[in-house]
C-alpha cells in the first residue's frame, strides 16, 4: 500500500516536471495567464413534518455521562415539525492553464452549517491534461463520483443519498440505510487519478492512507479501552470504472462499477477483531426524452463485521431504484425505492450467538419545480420501514461501558421503526 502512495506521488511529480521541461525545450519562456477565481455555491431551506417511533432505553451506566444520574436515557424525535437549512456551501475555484494545455487549480469549499465547528468542507489541488486528471487533497473519492444508480434520479432532498433526512429519522440499530459502501472515504485526505475517457470508458483509483483523517490533523494512534473510537480503515484503495454513451436519437446510457478495499482497525487495542473492508457496487442509468431510470446493487460483504466464534454476520447488501419524468425544462417528477438486508448477530458478546435478518425498505416521491435560473422549490414524501430482531443485542454491544463514553454517543436498541416524512423545501444554486 505504501508503494502505491509513493508511486502515485512520483507520478504526479514526473508529469508536472516533464510538462514544464518540454515547454522549456520547445518554446521560449511564455507569459502565462494569471489563474482566475470562480465563486459558486448553494443552500436549501427545508420544512419537515415527520412521525416515527421514539428511541428510549435506560440503565447504561457511563462514567461522566451527561444525564443527572450518570445513566443514558434517550428519547429522540418521535413526531413533529422542523425547519432546517441544509447543503449550504460556498465554492472558490482558482483555475489556470499552461501554454501546453495542462489545466491546474485549487478548490476550497466552505461549509455554511452554522451548527458545525468545521469551516472547510473540501480543499484540494487538481492537474489535468490529455493524460488524465490527478486530484490531491480533501475531497470525495471515485467510489462516490463515478457511480450510477437509482439515487441519481431521486429528486427533492435526495432521500437517502444526501443525509438530510437523517435530521428526523430514528434509524433502527443494525440496519443498513445508505447508498454509500461500507468503507466510503467521504472527504478524507486522499490522492485520486482519473484516466482520459476513451470511447465512453473511464477508470479511476483513489488512495486514502487513513479514514477519518483530513488536512493537517495530527495522526491519531489506535486508542485504548479508556478512549475508544469508531472502527476505521488504513491503506484504503477505492476503484471506479464507468461507461457513458449517447446515441444519435438522444438515448443516453451509463454503467458503473465501484469498490473499496482497506485494512480495518477495531475501536481500541484488545477489542474484538473485525473483518477487513471489501465492498463493491454495480450500477446503471438510462435517459430518453425526459424519462430517466437508474438501478444499483451494492454488496458490503463482511466489511468491519466482528470475527466472533465462527458465526458469520455481514455488513449488508442493498438495491436502489429511481425513475423520473421531466415534462418541461423546469418541472420534474421522481420516485424511488430502496431495499437493504443483512445478517445481524443476536446474543451478547460472550453468550451464544444467533443470526437474524435486518431489513430496510424505503420509498420516496418528489416534485421539483424551477422558478428561475438557479432557484427552485420541491415537495417530497419519504417512507422508511426498518426491522432488526437482533437490535437490542447489537445496541448492547455498541453501548458497552468499555465503548460508550458519553450519553451523546448512545444508540437505542429499537427492534423496528416505521417512519413517514413530508418535506417542503427550496434551493438556490449559483
Amino acid at each position: 500500500m505504501t508503494r502505491s502512495l509513493l508511486g502515485s506521488t512520483a507520478l504526479l511529480s514526473a508529469v508536472i516536471f516533464n510538462v514544464c521541461a518540454h515547454a522549456a525545450e520547445t518554446k521560449p519562456t511564455p507569459v502565462l495567464a494569471v489563474p482566475k477565481l470562480i465563486i459558486s455555491g448553494q443552500t436549501s431551506f427545508n420544512n419537515f413534518f415527520f412521525r416515527n417511533r421514539r428511541i428510549f432505553q435506560d440503565g447504561i451506566e457511563v462514567e461522566g455521562a451527561d444525564s443527572p444520574k450518570g445513566s443514558c436515557a434517550r428519547k429522540k424525535f418521535g413526531r413533529g415539525q422542523l425547519f432546517t437549512v441544509d447543503s449550504s456551501r460556498l465554492k472558490f475555484n482558482v483555475e489556470g492553464k499552461t501554454d501546453l494545455g495542462m489545466e491546474y487549480g485549487l478548490m476550497f469549499v466552505l461549509d455554511g452549517d452554522v451548527d458545525s465547528d468545521k469551516t472547510l468542507r473540501e480543499n484540494y489541488l487538481y492537474f489535468a491534461g490529455t493524460w488524465g486528471k490527478i486530484i490531491a487533497g480533501d475531497t470525495f473519492g471515485v467510489e462516490d463520483t463515478m457511480g450510477f444508480g437509482g439515487f441519481t434520479q431521486w429528486g427533492g432532498t435526495g432521500f437517502l443519498n444526501s443525509g438530510i433526512i437523517d435530521r428526523v429519522v430514528n434509524y433502527t440499530t443494525g440496519t443498513l440505510h445508505s447508498v454509500d459502501l461500507v468503507g466510503d472515504t467521504s472527504r478524507d485526505t486522499k490522492l485520486t487519478y482519473l484516466s482520459p475517457r476513451w470511447q465512453g470508458l473511464q477508470a479511476g483509483i483513489s488512495y486514502t492512507p487513513r479514514t477519518e483523517h483530513r488536512g493537517q490533523q495530527v495522526i491519531e494512534a489506535r486508542r485504548s479501552v479508556l478512549k475508544p473510537k469508531k472502527p476505521w480503515d488504513s491503506d484504503s484503495i477505492a476503484t471506479g470504472v464507468n461507461f457513458i454513451h449517447k446515441f444519435t436519437n438522444g438515448l443516453e446510457t451509463g454503467l458503473s462499477f465501484t469498490s473499496v478495499f482497506a485494512k480495518t482497525h477495531s475501536e481500541y487495542r484488545g477489542s474484538l477483531a473485525r473483518k477487513h473492508t471489501a465492498s463493491y457496487a454495480f450500477g446503471g442509468s438510462i435517459s430518453f426524452k425526459g424519462i430517466g431510470f437508474g438501478v444499483e446493487y451494492g454488496n458490503n460483504t463482511r466489511s468491519r463485521s466482528f470475527r466472533e466464534g465462527g458465526h458469520k454476520s455481514n455488513a449488508g447488501q442493498f438495491l436502489d431504484f429511481g425513475l423520473s419524468y421531466a415534462w418541461s425544462p423546469s418541472t420534474k417528477l421522481s420516485a424511488g425505492y430502496y431495499y437493504a438486508w443483512r445478517k445481524a448477530l443476536g446474543g451478547g458478546v460472550t453468550a451464544p450467538l444467533f443470526k437474524r435478518n435486518a431489513v430496510t425498505k424505503g420509498t420516496t416521491v418528489a416534485i421539483d419545480q424551477k422558478l428561475a435560473p438557479g432557484l427552485g422549490v420541491y415537495v417530497e414524501y419519504a417512507n422508511l420501514q426498518m426491522k432488526n430482531p437482533a437490535a437490542v443485542a447489537e445496541a448492547d454491544r455498541v453501548n458497552s461501558p468499555a465503548v460508550l463514553k458519553t450519553c451523546s454517543e448512545f444508540i437505542g436498541g429499537v427492534r423496528n421503526n416505521h417512519v413517514n416524512v413530508f418535506i417542503i423545501g427550496s434551493r438556490l444554486v449559483f
